[in-house]
This record gives structure tokens, sequence and C-alpha cells, in this order.
């Protein structure tokens, strides 16, 4: 506690001095690549450009919510290649591991579905047909995470975190890079980024990147190819037009691909124990996922204190999948007694999402305000067709998992061209925000949103109704408040509505109401070394009513899903801290600690899933000669579990165990990282990352669910090199 006091009165007493070096929230700079000293260049215009919460421009100490941006070099530096391993280092954010091939993103004990890219809204959800791609980060410049409600530009959402995907922009000048990583479990990944100008003077630019991964697994089985491309091509149509368009196509191809967890128990409540490499899939399994996104900006300079900005994106995807999985229930010591599950489905998905806004100052009493008003609109269908497997004489009850190698013939396909069922949702919304700007210590933001949503499903095979639809109209109101106690350090407050439709059915298999809610937040922040450097402290409170909790004790829905049920009054308090940036020169740091706790209306813990702390460290220092920089990370978290019905060591007359109330658990860990890395010339390094240093065994999810209790492990110690040439 002392050394806390001691940093924030260092804050207090730097505060007064120096100018703060200006950096941005959401600045579409022309972002490239080079390889100097710092690997990573930023070239082009600062132009102030809206952030993730509030298309406002504000900076880290100037937004009255917690934001955490996560930028290139970092990405670079700790060999971050998906959405999902940038997320994993983010403050607050649990990993949720569902199975080989999918994860959950939870902050504050709510999943984090609200994406954006380049600040236009989509939506990213799994289930067993929704298999958004989270995406490969050779495709983005840096990753902005906005904690707590951000339902004033997305419409609906939850009370966990926007999380917006920033596009790589085509540089004014030629530049690249070449990187190729290798490592663990047959891991290859090739990527290569050139963009410049297409004409003498830059007005016309371009960018093309591309990467292809080629990787086995811990988990026996599995192999994936994964290839990205992505190019895009901006223009200065005039001074004051600028144009935008682009593209990219993701394709995941998962050989071995596994489908649901590890069983936990044997039938005498013993563990099962099961190597980390363990899978109760089939060596025929695959799961494959395409996904193409084309993506068109326009932004006109409206005299010098206004700009219209529109965007749209439109992303269609297929995703394919062959499985079989041994379900999570209760073998005997033998490894006998478990189910064995079979999926085959076919899907197609398509989205459009449009915003547009204006935004610009207004003189009012002598002073600036600034204001932004805008629309978005936002559409996702998906449509799952009727091909399935033909099961006539396929056995449903699976051989021993000891020892289990997947070695088993797979069925035959029944191939059908028509729906089995389709289901989309529509939101239209408006938005308006204002900063008043009162005095030079105090800003006050005040906004809203009103949103049109609607929701609905089709199904066609024979015997199955229609559950009910959705049509929602609400209004989110937005508050915040800011106040300047020096040139360094602020205070703030923040309140946001939630208003969230769920795609969770009840048992008779109808969507269940929507959550509705409100989050609260106050905390203080402070840039003592200039804006490079941020610290921030936080706390908030969630209240909410329907919340979507899975029900394993209902049977499942014909689909396979399992049902859930609404619980309301839940409360989440909670508090945060943050130290993010570049606090002396050659010296990276970013450091938090989060504590979430939901409770019930009678104080009861809820969501015990998710821990209740998370700590994590991660920071890297250049050497003096500029050639070796070392560094790491610690990422830790606190005791989760769940409960069900647990065996108790006693058997029945009919050979089934008896059970009771209990629960299962992923004790406290932590995990450590290590990098080095050397610059051989100007224009190349080599690098070598450690994950998982201490090779420490965890499981990154628990759960009750198809038949009994089962765990995901985490990755085994991990060791990647790469060698990256820029020019």
């Amino acid at each position: 506690m002392s050394a806390a006091i001691g940093l924030w009165s260092l804050a207090l007493v730097l505060g007064t001095s120096g100018d703060p070096r200006p950096t941005n929230v959401g600045i579409d700079a022309d972002n490239t690549a080079d390889v100097q000293d710092r690997d990573i260049i930023v070239d082009g215009e600062r132009d102030k450009r809206p952030t993730t919460s509030t298309r406002l421009p504000l900076s880290l100490k100037e937004t009255p919510q917690s934001v955490t941006v996560v930028d290139r070099q970092r990405i670079e530096d700790f060999n971050l290649n998906t959405v999902a391993d940038v997320l994993a280092q983010t403050p607050g954010v649990t990993v949720n591991t569902i199975d080989s091939n999918r994860s959950n993103f939870n902050v504050r004990g709510f999943a984090v579905r609200n994406f954006q890219l380049d600040g236009v809204p989509t939506i990213y959800q799994v289930s067993g047909y929704e298999n958004s791609a989270v995406g490969d980060m050779a495709i983005y410049d840096r990753v902005e995470i906005v904690r707590g409600a951000a339902g004033l530009l997305a419409g609906v959402g939850d009370p966990s975190a926007t999380v917006n995907l920033i596009r790589k922009r085509a540089p004014r000048e030629l530049r690249g890079y070449f990187n190729l990583t290798a490592g663990s479990w047959s891991y290859y990944r090739m990527e290569a980024d050139v963009g410049g100008p297409l004409t003498r003077d830059g007005a016309v630019r371009a960018r093309v990147a591309a990467a292809y991964t080629d990787t086995e697994s811990y988990i026996d089985l599995q192999h994936d190819r994964n290839p990205v491309v992505y190019a895009t091509i901006e223009a200065d149509v005039t001074p004051h037009t600028r144009l935008r368009v682009g593209g990219d196509y993701l394709r995941t191809n998962s050989q071995g691909a596994g489908w649901g967890t590890v069983p936990l128990l044997f039938n005498d409540g013993t563990p099962t124990d099961l190597p980390r490499s363990f899978t109760g899939t089939a060596n025929w399994s695959t799961w494959s996922r395409e996904q193409t996104t084309l993506f068109a900006a326009a932004e006109q300079d409206i005299g010098d204190r206004w700009l219209l900005r529109v965007s749209y994106n439109r992303r269609a995807g297929t995703n394919e999948s062959a499985l079989l999985n041994i379900a999570n229930g209760l073998p005997d010591r033998q490894g006998n007694g478990l189910a064995m599950w079979t999926f085959y489905g076919e899907l197609d998905q398509h989205e459009d999402a449009v915003d547009g806004y204006v935004a610009g100052k207004v003189r009012l009493f002598g002073r600036d305000h600034e204001v932004v008003g805008g629309v978005n609109w936002f559409d996702r269908s998906f449509t799952v067709n009727q091909s399935a497997f033909d099961l006539t004489g396929y056995p449903t009850t699976a051989p021993s998992i000891i020892g289990w190698t997947g070695n088993l013939a797979r069925p035959p396909i029944i191939q059908s061209d028509a729906p089995d069922w389709t289901q989309g949702f529509e939101q239209l919304g408006a938005y308006g925000v204002i900063r008043l700007n009162p005095a030079d210590w105090l800003k006050i933001i005040a906004g809203g949103r009103y949103t049109d949503y609607s929701s609905g499903r089709d199904n066609f095979r024979p015997g199955v109704a229609d559950p009910a639809g959705q049509d929602e109209q609400r209004f989110a109101p937005y508050g915040g408040v800011v106040v300047d106690l020096t040139r360094a350090v602020s205070l703030y407050a923040s309140y946001a509505s939630v208003f969230s439709p769920v795609s969770a059915r009840g048992a008779d298999g109808n969507l269940l109401d929507p959550t509705v809610g409100a989050n609260y937040e106050a905390g203080v922040k402070a840039t003592p070394f200039g804006e490079g450097f941020t610290m921030s402290a936080a706390g908030f409170h969630i209240r909410q009513d329907n919340i979507a909790v899975a029900d394993p004790t209902a049977p499942l829905l014909p689909d396979g899903s399992t049902p859930s049920i609404s619980v309301s009054g839940v409360s989440t308090w909670g508090g945060e801290a943050e130290l993010a940036g570049e606090p002396i020169a050659g010296w990276t740091l970013a450091a938090s600690y989060t504590y979430a706790r939901s409770e019930d209306r009678t104080g009861e813990r809820v969501l015990p899933q998710f821990p209740l702390h998370i700590a994590r460290l991660y920071t890297t220092y250049r050497l003096p000669g500029d050639r070796l920089t070392v560094g790491g990370g610690v990422s830790a978290q606190s005791r989760m579990f769940v409960t069900g019905a647990v065996p108790t060591g006693a058997f029945n007359t009919d050979g089934t165990p008896v059970t009771a109330p209990g629960e299962v658990s992923q004790g406290g860990y932590a995990l450590v990282d290590l990098l080095l890395r050397y610059r051989v010339t100007d224009q190349a390094t080599l690098g070598v990352n450690v994950s998982n240093l201490f090779d420490h065994e965890y499981y990154r999810n628990v759960s009750f669910g198809f038949g009994g209790p089962g765990g995901f492990y985490g990755a085994p110690r991990r060791v990647m090199g790469n060698i990256r040439v820029g020019f």
C-alpha cells in the first residue's frame, strides 16, 4: 500500500511539469512497419479520430472509462499472432477455452461479444454452429479495448468490454517486412507486409499483408492450416476528401479438431488425470471456417471544424464441421461407460454493417464544445443446411478413453441443399454525444442512443416449432465527467445503461428475455511522464437482470444445445489498476490487476467459473547499444470453479454412481513468459519467445455439461523463434 501511495504522489508531483506527448485513442494514422531500433514506426498525420467508446477524439486520460491499447510493438515483441493471443494479455480478460477450436472472452464476469472493425460494430459469438473467426493479427495494426458498457455506439451489448480491431493503413512511403516463425509442435508461420504510394505524391497508396500458419498441437491428432490475405487502397481525392477500400480473406482448416472438453472424474469420484495431449475426437474429424470481409470508408472535411465519415463492412463466411467426440461423463476406472457424440454441420453466414456520423466543434459561451451525431445499422443472418451424418448402426457408446487413438470409421454423409433452420437479427440505431467544456479543468460528456432491435428464427425440420422472435426498442443514456487535478492527473466518473438480447433459449426452446441493467465506474488517471505512459485505477459496479445461465440439469434441446435460465438481481463489484506505456526510453511496461465479484440478491456468489483476481505484468527493456532487447511477463489468476453433481464414491444397486452436489475447480496459477530479441542489422532481427516457462499444468476452463464435469487443458511450455527482415 505504501508503494502505491508513493507512486501516486510521484505522479502528482510530476504532473505540473513537462508537455505531454499527444497520443489519442483511435488515431487512424498511416501505421507502417519497419525494422529500426524499435522495429515499428508510426508514420502519418496526427489527426484526431474517434475513440472506441464515444467517437469523441479523446486521449486515454480524457476517456471516462478503462481503456487499454495493445500496439504493434507489443504484438511483435510477444509474438501475438491472433486476436485471442492479444486478449490473453489484456487486463481483466479471461480466455475461456471451450475446445480445440473455440474460445470465449470474458471481462468483469461477462462475455465479450461486442467487437468493432475500425469502429464499425460486429458481433463475436461462439456456439455449435455460430463460430466467428477471431482474426489474424497480420490484418491489424493495434487493438483497443474499452472495459465496461459501450452501448452508445454498439447498441446492444454486455457490461464487459468492446474490442476495436484497427486495420493496417497504407503508408505514404514504400516499406514492409517479412517474418518467419517456427516453434514447438511443428509450428511454422510465414508473414509478409508491403505498402507504399501508387502515385508520385502519395495521394493514392496501397498495402498488402499475408500470412500462412501450419501447425500441429499439444493435443493429439490436431493439425491446423490457416491462410490469411489482406489488402487496402486509400486515396486523397481532394485535400478534404479521403476514400478507403479493402478486404481480407481468412480460412481455418483444422484436422483432428476437438469438440468438447476432457472428462475430469471417474465414477468413483477420483480424478481422471488424463494427459494434456488427450483428445476424445476421431482422426477424421475436421472443422473448416472461411471468412471474407470487404470494407469501404469515406471522409469529408466540412470547413476546418467538422468531419463527416461513412463506413461499411460486408462479411460472408462458411463453416463446415464433421466431428466426433467422447462426451463428458463419469467413466469407470477402465475408461468405459461414456457416450459418443457425432455432428455434421454446414453453415452460411452474412453480415452487413454501416456506420455514419458527423463530428465537430460548436462555440458556446466563449468556449469550444465537441459534438458527435450518427446512425448505424447492423444485419446478420445465418443458415444451417440439413446435411447430416447417417448414423444407422453407428455406435453411440465410446470405447475406453484410456489408450484412445481416434481410429474409428467415419459415418456416411447425407447431403442436402435444403435449410435446416435460418436465424438472424437486425438493429438500427441513432446516437449523439456532446463533450461540454465549461472550464479548462472540467469536461462533461452526455449522450444517448436509441436502438431498434429484432431477431427471429425459422425452423424447417418436421415437428420443430419456430421459437418466438424478439422485437425491442430501447434508449440507452451515457454520461461522464472528467476533472483535471493537475495537467497530468484527472478524476473521472461515468454511467452507461445495458441492453443485451440473448441468443440462449430456455427449456421450451424460446429465446430468453434481454439482459438489462446499468454500469457505473469511477477512477483516477495520470500521465506523469507524458501521454506515452498512463497510470489508472478504477472501481466499478454493475447491476443486471435476466442474465442467461446454462442449466445442465434440463434435457438438451432438439438441436443438441444446453438450455438456459434467466437469473435476475445480479450485482458485480470490482476494481482495477493499470500501468501502461514507456516510462523511460527503451523500457515498456504493461501491468494490471483486476478484481470482480458477482452476487445474486441474497449475496451468494454467481459466475464462479471466472476468477475473482487477475494480475498481469509484461515488460521489455532495450539494453544500451540498441542491439539486445529482453523481456517477459507473468499472468496470474485466482481459483475458479463450477458446481454440479459429482460422484460420492458409493454406487447404486444397478451400478450407477451415487452423486451429490459438489464442485470441480482449477486453483489459482501463474504463467511466466520470456522473450529475447537481437538486432543483427538495421533491417534484420532474431527473436525467441518462451511461454509457460515452468510448464505449469492447468485448465483454461472447467464446466458441467454433456453428461458430467469437464475441463480443457492450457498449453504446455512452448518455444518460438523468429527471423524478421524489413525494408
